[in-house]
């Protein structure tokens, strides 16, 4: 199983980096679109903010074909509901050791085959101790702190992969990890620094898809090579 954690905020607007075609909208519809067709995923909407009943994704969430399930938190901090999401999580005793959980941002759009890339890479490889990350970090490429930045990549039948020192907010784990490394991510702060210490002091790695199989969508950031701007009119 695939258990998707969408963790999603009131939005009164979109914010400055986007790309002139985003939309929070559109990051959902295109999420559904990518997992319509799978029975072995279920999804959970995070959502923080005081008025869910107001909010477009949770109306559109409430008209899918889809069943998602929406646990609401009124924190209005993106720290204090993810943590609140880690300990709904941490829990739960209907999700096994060897399912996945995504832990998924409401700014990330997709590429329609997605899932069967995670499912060929989790039959090929056994990543149970490993984060998975479904987007090519486009710093990688172009900040000067990753100019010596050396990858070990390699393939799976589907898509080549490469390790990279951290990832965002938006990764895949088997549930054993998440419950060997619940201390750290229960307590300490920022994506960054976080995958650093996991690294140093529990020998974890990031994996990423060469190309990406989804964006966080931030101008200039951009997973390389795909034009997201057609993705994104769904």
């Amino acid at each position: 199983m695939i258990h998707i954690f969408y963790r999603h905020a009131q939005q009164n607007s979109i914010g400055r980096g986007r790309p002139e075609w985003f939309n929070y909208n559109n990051c959902f519809k295109n999420l559904e679109k990518s997992i319509i067709n799978y029975n072995f995923i279920n999804t959970t909407i995070a959502y923080d903010g005081d008025k869910p009943e107001e909010d477009s994704v949770i109306k559109l969430s409430k008209e899918s074909p889809i069943d998602f399930k929406i646990l609401t938190t009124s924190y209005n901090s993106s720290l204090l509901s993810y943590r609140d999401l880690l300990a709904h999580i941490k829990n739960r005793n209907d999700i096994k050791d060897d399912d996945l959980i995504y832990f998924l941002e409401n700014d990330y759009l997709h590429k329609k085959d997605w899932v069967d890339i995670i499912v060929d890479l989790y039959s090929t490889y056994d990543m149970s101790t490993s984060y998975i990350s479904l987007y090519d970090h486009n710093d990688k490429y172009i900040h000067p702190m990753y100019n010596d930045l050396v990858s070990k990549v390699f393939t799976t039948t589907k898509c080549h992969w490469r390790t990279v020192p951290s990832t965002c907010g938006s990764f895949i784990i088997t549930k054993k990890l998440f419950d060997l490394d619940y201390d750290i991510w229960s307590t300490t702060v920022g994506d960054h620094n976080t995958f650093l210490q996991l690294q140093q002091t529990r020998n974890r790695f990031v994996f990423t898809p060469l190309p990406g199989l989804s964006t966080h969508c931030m101008e200039g950031l951009l997973s390389p090579t795909i034009n997201w701007k057609n993705i994104n009119k769904l």
